[in-house]
């Protein structure tokens, strides 16, 4: 195999640089929307409140317009579309819930109530499940 002359060399150096530079340029050269801020609670008391008394302020559900139906055609509860609220409540939130109630009672959705005798628990690989009273 031949040796790569060096004026060649130094031409495909060039274009390479050339290339990383206009990358760089394109990618890291863009306008910097400020962070939307949140608003402000609505009721300051009620989260001085629960400030004082010790407890963490948990963060408003989000409403949901294009809520999934969580209820499949028989009346039983649509595993996949709890799945998914779930997930997304652990993105919004940044934490594991502590339990199903926890995360039911904040998860801004209305969830179909379980069989009877049954309940609602969350597995370790976090999919919602329903075991025994």
């Amino acid at each position: 195999m031949k040796p790569l002359p060096l004026a060649t060399f130094l031409k495909l150096l060039g274009v390479v640089a050339l290339t990383v530079a206009l990358a760089v340029i394109i990618t890291g050269c863009r306008k910097k929307t400020p962070a939307a801020q949140a608003p402000p609670p609505a009721d300051t008391q009620q989260v001085q409140a629960d400030a004082s008394a010790g407890a963490a302020p948990q963060p408003a559900p989000a409403p949901s317009p294009n809520q999934p139906p969580l209820v499949q055609d028989n009346g039983q509860p649509d595993f996949g579309a709890l799945n998914r609220v779930l997930l997304h409540w652990v993105a919004s939130n940044r934490r594991l819930p502590a339990n199903f109630n926890d995360f039911a009672a904040t998860a801004g959705v209305t969830i179909p109530p379980p069989p009877p005798g049954k309940k609602y628990v969350i597995a370790k690989n976090m999919h919602i499940e329903l075991a025994n009273k």
